[in-house]
């Protein structure tokens, strides 16, 4: 059998920064420097897996290793960590080896894990999870349920752009979201540098104002019809609609779950802000979506984004797997 990758159970992409960047090979096949940016790619290096020790003892039988590293033909190598349903000797020193997805050769000692990025699960399945703690024997379940006999990953929608599911990873021009870190992503922390607060605001006249007359039910009902950044910039506009209550964190975790970023901001302490967070909102709602013409978007909230409707998806199949 020769040799192959296999791909991160959560996001679908590579679990190597060995990257072909700025190549002088004409092909379309290599990154484009300026597009990845201030990056850290390291996160794609930080390997972990889900597996399951039907010899042990007790309820949970699931674990998830310590770090390690993939080897080749779907195998990865990795430390114990601190979980100690990992079926190895805790005495034995270094790294692990596991298959991954498949009994690829068919005497296989272990049961396959999946692989993911630590980042993937800890920084973004988890908070989609909404720190519910996730039950790793449902988890493992639901992901042995989807794999194939000859898987390098789940038949998950990963989103656009589709990662490349070939032999080995392929870095493909204008595909550069794929790999850019969704977490630590400074052109989201220099976009919100901006905002300032500009203390609150004295009053406002709104005896002329048209939303005056209507009783809270309807301000909220209308609240309820708009997308987050409309309501502040109607609350930015009249007075009345700024007095208004509004259920900031509950709006961001419906809409915008993926730009956590927001729920440390308060953008009611005056409608000069809640103009400004309106206006923000939208263009970072546009610059988190993918398109070929062009990089107008930020590399890594695209790719945080799209992760997360992957977690979403998983955390539907997941729940449904509790039903069962």
């Amino acid at each position: 059998m020769g040799g192959f990758d296999v791909y991160c159970a959560i996001c679908g992409c590579t679990f190597s920064s060995r990257l072909s960047i700025d190549s002088d090979d004409e092909t379309d096949y290599t990154y484009d420097g300026e597009v990845i940016g201030e990056s850290d790619l390291e996160w794609l290096d930080h390997l972990r897996a889900l597996g399951l020790n039907r010899g042990v003892s007790g309820d949970r039988k699931s674990f998830i290793t310590g770090r390690g590293y993939y080897d080749d033909a779907g195998a990865i190598q990795v430390h114990r960590g601190d979980d100690p349903n990992v079926p190895v000797d805790p005495d034995e020193k270094g790294t692990h080896y596991f298959t991954t997805y498949c009994d690829w050769t068919g005497d296989e000692e272990f049961q396959p894990v999946f692989p993911f990025h630590e980042l993937c699960f800890q920084e973004i399945l988890v908070r989609c999870f909404k720190d519910t703690p996730i039950n790793g024997d449902v988890l493992f379940a639901l992901c042995e349920g989807l794999v194939g006999n000859d898987s390098n990953s789940l038949p998950l929608d990963y989103g656009e752009p589709t990662p490349p599911y070939e032999q080995y990873w392929e870095c493909r021009k204008g595909e550069e979201v794929l790999v850019t870190n969704p977490v630590e992503i400074p052109e989201v922390s220099k976009y919100l540098e901006g905002l300032v607060d500009v203390g609150k605001d004295d009053g406002s006249d709104t005896s002329s104002d048209i939303f005056n007359c209507l009783p809270y039910e309807l301000r909220d009902k209308i609240f309820q019809l708009l997308p987050v950044a409309s309501v502040l910039a109607l609350k930015a506009a009249s007075g009345s609609m700024h007095a208004t209550r509004f259920s900031w964190t509950a709006r961001l975790d419906a809409e915008l779950p993926w730009l956590w970023e927001l729920r440390d901001i308060d953008p009611f302490t005056s409608r000069k802000l809640e103009g400004e967070m309106s206006r923000k909102i939208a263009e970072l709602d546009e610059k988190s979506q993918y398109t070929r013409d062009g990089v107008g978007y930020i590399p890594g909230l695209v790719n945080r984004r799209r992760i997360w409707t992957v977690c979403e998806e998983i955390k539907n199949l997941y729940e449904e797997k509790l039903l069962v």
